[in-house]
């Protein structure tokens, strides 16, 4: 039995522990659609969630800071408040809320997948499985609060919508851990 080996050169990867591409572009987007969504329900509403999109841009691209990239998720989720004051359409800041946590879940998947692969390491396959599970699960919660809200069960207001998509909030951060 012969084996034909060829001289193959291997180099080396550097592994440089930055998070990953595929999952921060989507990060960002889905913030950028909170953003947007929330300016069109209250525009004032749109400074404070533009420096919070700022803050997950930079984390993820910038200064590769996991922290940064949380805390601009939650200004960007605190414009989604600001908004529920100004606006009363709890549609769009339903959407909005849950894009903030998609961006979070995707952000922090992001320095995941980086901690565990280098950056030239291809994970696109296993991060668009992890954005699909995301967004699905999001949009089943989000679809069940919302179906809640608009059945005339009696008091069921806007805080009770919003405690729905917290517990939302909490089952994703429960299956990621």
């Amino acid at each position: 039995m012969s084996y034909d080996t060829q001289d193959e050169e291997f180099s080396a990867v550097e592994v440089t522990h930055s998070p990953a591409r595929f999952s921060g572009i989507i990060a960002v987007a889905a913030a950028l659609l909170a953003v947007v969504t929330t300016a069109l329900v209250a525009p004032l509403s749109a400074p404070v969630g533009l420096f919070g999109l700022a803050g997950v841009a930079a984390g993820l691209f910038v200064f590769e800071s996991e922290r940064l990239t949380a805390a601009g998720t939650g200004i960007v989720f605190i414009g989604v408040v600001v908004a529920g004051f100004f606006g009363d359409v709890p549609e769009f800041l339903l959407f909005a809320a849950l894009a903030t946590i998609i961006s979070f879940d995707l952000g922090s998947n992001a320095f995941s997948v980086g901690r565990q692969m280098s950056d030239q390491t291809d994970t696109q396959r296993g991060e668009a499985v992890h954005v699909a599970a995301t967004v699905f699960v999001g949009v089943v919660a989000a679809g069940l609060s919302y179906g809640l809200y608009i059945v005339p069960w009696g008091s069921l207001t806007v805080p009770a919508l919003t405690l729905l998509l917290l517990s939302a909030l909490f089952f994703i951060w429960s299956i990621r851990q």
